[in-house]
């Protein structure tokens, strides 16, 4: 996809990050720690900084 000089030019109009893009990747990283061995009920205590943490941590 093509980046026009209207894009370039104004910081204003540069593209927003989506919600469900966001939900999208958080439940991709829970399936990942669950992989690893977290159970459900330690995903559910876990703030987003939190499982992006463990996911490094894990390196799953």
């Amino acid at each position: 996809m093509r980046i026009r000089r209207a894009m370039r030019k104004k910081p204003l109009r540069r593209p927003v990050k989506k919600p469900r893009l966001k939900r999208q990747r958080l439940m991709q990283q829970k399936k990942r720690l669950v992989g690893a061995g977290f159970t459900d009920d330690q995903l559910k205590h876990m703030n987003t900084k939190q499982i992006r943490a463990a996911i490094q941590e894990t390196g799953a």
